[in-house]
């Protein structure tokens, strides 16, 4: 491939969507400061770098490949290509709209110079346009299914190319398709190319306009993330020095589900006294308040953080809950489960990752709202590896006769591994999409 990458125009609706999406962006700037004050005080992670915010902040060398990983998941997602772009010798800027994803983003490259940690500008047209102008990326790659208006505005004017890895386009995106939301959802025509998981996904991007030419089916990017190796070493050796006969792990809860958790797990530790729990909330705001409700609930509760860097204090004794009051551990924690329930599910969110734990074998439970990982459950669920069941009630019962079973227990955990073997590689076929782009953006 030699010359320019070639750019799509954006259609006329389009342009006027995205003006009027700036004026309101901008008659909302006294609002986008107020949440952000707000929002530092629970996480004081917003609060800092707030030149980036503005298009200020590191850029690094000029020409390196630009890649937006808004959070800790999609910070996840874009590790094994990062890893291969600096095996290249590529230098990269990796930005982030989270404290989370910026975390994720050091633990995970903490000693490159080559990789410029920052923010994300705030999606106005002005703030992007300084950004792009002081980094000249040569190249940007977007996870999963940020489509912020003025990045991708900006990038085209500034003759910035942008591919999308890991694309996530849910069904539920693309249903309503009136007004202005209509012409937003049409600038996934402007990316150069997309590779997403399955032909699900394609068809969505296709029907939203997107040149099937520009479309690349290759699979699930988080089954291809690098794994510290000290963590499983960390979370089996607290397994072995815990107490219990068995463990379930609560992954990524969110706050609208803790009550249903709660009473499943005083149920299940009433029944099973044997029965260890591995409670890991979504977000970190939530750790203080579930220590407090297990605390009211009568669950003696240990944190993650009293355990040491490596997790090698002493579990006191008694002790039927550990609370996963950390970042960036989650490969810690499931290797010490039997079982591992992932939230979001008993409330109409869709479902969080299911990957990870089955990349270790784990089987999976889950509520009946998983929309969000559906490209992942509905296999899995048929090779017998997850399970989706319709309320907190039917999940309890459910958990209680695996943990009685373990011969079928281990047979889910078996599928788990099996499917989760099968679905490696989608790193690679990225980035054998990418490497022709990359090079062609260097001319």
């Amino acid at each position: 491939m030699t010359g320019p990458l070639p750019q799509p125009d954006f259609p006329k609706g389009v342009r006027l969507a995205y003006w009027a999406q700036q004026v309101l962006m901008h008659l909302a700037l006294p609002l986008i400061a107020v949440l952000l004050i707000w929002r530092g005080r629970r996480e004081p992670g917003h609060l800092r770098g707030l030149k980036d915010r503005i298009g200020l902040g590191p850029v690094g060398p000029k020409g390196a490949v630009w890649i937006y990983a808004a959070s800790l998941g999609e910070t996840r997602a874009a590790s094994p290509l990062i890893r291969r772009l600096r095996a290249d010798g590529a230098a990269v800027i990796l930005s982030h709209l989270s404290p989370a994803g910026m975390q994720e983003g050091w633990r995970l490259f903490p000693d490159d110079p080559g990789i410029t940690h920052r923010y994300m500008p705030v999606d106005l047209f002005w703030a992007v346009r300084l950004f792009l102008r002081r980094a000249q990326p040569r190249l940007g790659i977007v996870l999963e299914i940020e489509i912020w208006p003025a990045m991708l505005r900006e990038a085209h004017l500034a003759g910035v190319p942008m591919v999308m890895a890991n694309g996530n386009l849910l069904e539920r995106s693309i249903a309503r398709q009136r007004g202005l939301r209509k012409h937003l959802l049409a600038l996934y025509q402007s990316f150069t190319h997309i590779f997403t998981r399955t032909d699900a996904f394609r068809d969505r991007y296709l029907s939203l306009g997107v040149d099937p030419k520009r479309i690349s089916v290759v699979g699930e990017m988080k089954y291809d993330q690098w794994i510290d190796p000290k963590h499983p070493v960390m979370g089996r050796s607290l397994r072995a020095s815990w107490d219990v006969a068995q463990v379930l792990m609560i992954a990524s809860s969110v706050k609208d589900e803790e009550p249903a958790l709660l009473a499943m797990v005083q149920a299940l530790l009433h029944d099973r006294p044997g029965l260890g729990v591995v409670w890991v909330p979504r977000s970190p705001q939530r750790f203080d308040p579930l220590v407090e409700t297990l605390a009211s609930a009568g669950i003696t509760c240990l944190r993650r953080s009293a355990l040491g860097p490596d997790m090698a204090a002493d579990v006191p004794p008694g002790t039927r809950v550990i609370l996963g009051d950390s970042l960036g551990e989650m490969n810690a924690y499931y290797p010490m489960a039997d079982l591992v329930f992932v939230g979001a599910s008993l409330v109409d969110h869709g479902g969080h990752n299911i990957m990870e734990p089955m990349a270790f074998g784990k089987p999976v439970v889950m509520g009946q709202s998983t929309y969000g990982i559906a490209f992942a459950a509905e296999p899995a669920a048929r090779l017998g590896a997850f399970e989706s069941l319709p309320d907190a009630g039917a999940l309890q019962a459910r958990i209680a006769a695996l943990m009685n079973n373990r011969a079928a227990l281990a047979a889910m955990g078996n599928a788990a591994a099996m499917f989760a073997a099968a679905q490696t590689g989608a790193a690679t076929r990225t980035y054998a999409g990418l490497k022709p782009l990359i090079q062609t953006a260097q001319h």
